[in-house]
């Protein structure tokens, strides 16, 4: 009875004190010389292998789909129905622990999730593994500093303020609450008080606010957990505690502000931008957007809801900061858009910036070029590097009014080369974000009236997808785990080629919808994709995104820029196993694009 089998490897990680003991008890171990078949197409497995020491390459039709090493598992999938499907050889010296297949069929009844890593599709293994994460979600929130949370900076009046100066700040400043000063000592006055004043049938200009003051104030430290505040909250019945820091208060925590922030805090940061008056509060707002995407990466919320939530909080910012360079008129007679991942909602970290503007037809407006300028140059300040390729505002190619945007997509569309598709690719993401957006609608439906008159415009344009399929070296390195030094391009091989071959899709489906995962939903309905390569699309699409996201928190935790490579050296086993499948469902998915576009003819 081996004592040493390794419980912290997947899929055994889940497992209960009392299913480790059936494998204690029930496992064996094996030996195999190097090239030796271990297992061959149609022959039914009685045991689950587990590797010890060496490697295992997985053939079928004569190609190489994977290698297992050390703490890896195979097969699962032909334990359970019964029959291997490929050829499983040990390429040098190979020594296993055997696990009969009738204690893995125990696990499996009694452990769901083992069963779903061990031998389900990727997005069975996906929502297992989010499963697994999600516990430990609201635990990770809990234990977070108040110094991280949103803390209301203090508004302090004196005593002898009368109640109906304090109403009237209360109601201008949008506040609930101020703190009263008296002498060395402060208290707390809020909007509830106010019922109080108006009941005590006194002047409200000449009552003090001292008077319906509570002095007795709920403390913390910013230092201390949100955990401590909130229980401070239950057990005084108060619905606000007062910040310090090192004695000095700077703020007020609110309990409505706690509690979303242990839910999810992104409409705090709305609350800073819809209060934000100058464009350093506006920069101050950006820099919580990033401190909200590290808390909820490393407490496991899935990417999707991450990416949904950077777009519609960067969209305000974009709007507010339009709002402070921009005059009325300007704005009354323009549409700004975001183009690219940003359109999508799948630019979770601050990449670049993709962004345009489309004036209404006659308008002319003399500093126009000097207000994008401001407004590409303050997003820089705020953190979101330039594009690149020039795709801003401030480039007059990407400023123009209707009837010129529309001559410039049609020159685009008519005389088509590798420049052209990319930034027909980058346009057709084009969401509005402030401004009149029929003008933008107009715009992308000249687009689609312009697209059907050029019908071999789809193929060549969907072969961009194909574009890095080139991969074989990068393949079998990660088959074999990688080596130092080695880094995957995760945007090229995986991201890219799922993103761009939906798109095109859906340009010839004439569909509306930018976001990756509504084209997915979409395309399903019309039967262009099948269902279940559609989920794993998605899942594939999330899986990457995460991978990607977690990368580039550590390139920025290292004051780096964010990049679209991971080492495949940092990746643990589980990373890697799946990282493997939906490189798969990418493969998949190019071969119905060939076939879909006959992309072998061009």
């Amino acid at each position: 009875m081996p004592k040493s089998f390794n419980f912290n490897a997947v899929p055994f990680d889940g497992l209960t004190s009392k299913q480790q003991r059936w494998v204690r008890d029930s496992v064996d171990i094996g030996y195999y010389p190097a090239g030796q078949v271990i297992l061959s197409q149609g022959v039914e497995p009685t045991h689950l292998f587990v590797i010890i020491k060496g490697h295992v390459q997985q053939t079928e039709h004569e190609e190489v789909v994977c290698v297992y090493s050390k703490d890896e598992c195979f097969d699962g999938r032909g334990l359970i129905a019964g029959s291997v499907t490929g050829l499983f050889t040990a390429t040098e010296e190979l020594i296993v622990y055997l696990v009969p297949k009738s204690t893995v069929k125990r696990l499996i009844a009694a452990n769901a999730n083992f069963g779903a890593l061990l031998f389900s599709d990727i997005s069975q293994k996906l929502r297992a593994l989010t499963e697994r994460r999600s516990q430990r979600e609201l635990h990770s929130l809990m234990l977070s500093r108040i110094d991280q949370a949103f803390v209301r900076p203090a508004r302090i009046v004196p005593e002898e303020t009368d109640i109906f100066t304090v109403a009237r700040l209360l109601e201008t400043e949008q506040l609930s609450n101020v703190l009263v000063q008296r002498g060395e000592r402060y208290g707390i006055f809020t909007s509830t008080d106010v019922r109080k004043a108006i009941l005590a049938d006194c002047d409200p200009h000449t009552l003090p606010v001292g008077q319906l003051t509570t002095w007795e104030l709920i403390e913390v430290s910013q230092d201390d957990a949100v955990f401590d505040a909130l229980i401070l909250m239950i057990r005084h019945g108060v619905h606000r505690v007062v910040v310090k820091r090192q004695g000095e208060i700077v703020g007020v925590m609110e309990q409505l502000d706690l509690l979303s922030f242990i839910s999810n805090h992104s409409h705090l940061i709305w609350l800073q931008v819809q209060q934000a008056r100058t464009q350093e509060e506006l920069k101050r707002a950006c820099t919580s957007i990033q401190r909200l995407i590290q808390l909820l990466s490393e407490s496991e919320v899935k990417v999707s809801m991450i990416s949904r939530l950077v777009q519609e909080l960067n969209a305000k910012i974009f709007t507010r900061l339009w709002q402070f360079v921009a005059p009325p008129e300007l704005i009354e007679n323009s549409c700004v858009i975001v183009m690219g991942s940003e359109g999508r909602g799948e630019q979770i970290l601050k990449t670049d910036q993709d962004n345009g503007l489309v004036l209404r037809n006659g308008y002319d407006f003399p500093d126009l070029m000097q207000v994008t300028g401001a407004f590409n140059d303050a997003l820089c300040d705020f953190g979101y590097p330039p594009c690149l390729g020039g795709v801003m505002m401030r480039n007059p190619l990407w400023c123009q009014n209707l009837d010129d945007f529309k001559e410039t997509v049609r020159q685009w569309v008519f005389h088509a080369n590798a420049e052209t598709h990319m930034r027909l690719a980058i346009f057709s993401d084009a969401v509005a974000v402030c401004g009149d957006p029929e003008l933008l609608q107009e715009l992308k439906t000249f687009f689609d009236r312009a697209l059907q008159d050029m019908p071999s415009f789809f193929s060549h344009f969907a072969r961009a997808a194909d574009s890095f399929s080139e991969q074989s070296s990068w393949w079998s390195r990660l088959l074999l785990g990688g080596s130092e030094g080695d880094e995957l391009d995760i945007k090229k091989l995986g991201i890219f080629p799922i993103v761009h071959g939906l798109r095109s899709l859906a340009l010839e489906s004439r569909l509306t919808c930018t976001s990756t995962a509504e084209r997915i939903e979409a395309l399903t309905r019309l039967e262009k994709i099948p269902g279940d390569l559609a989920i794993d699309l998605k899942e594939s699409l999330y899986y990457l995104m995460d991978i990607r996201l977690k990368q580039g928190l550590q390139q920025f935790s290292l004051g780096q820029r964010p990049g679209n490579t991971v080492r495949m050296t940092s990746l643990s086993t589980l990373e890697r196993d799946l990282l493997r499948d939906c490189l798969q469902v990418v493969k998949r998915f190019r071969e119905v694009l060939h076939y879909h576009f006959n992309l072998d003819a061009l």
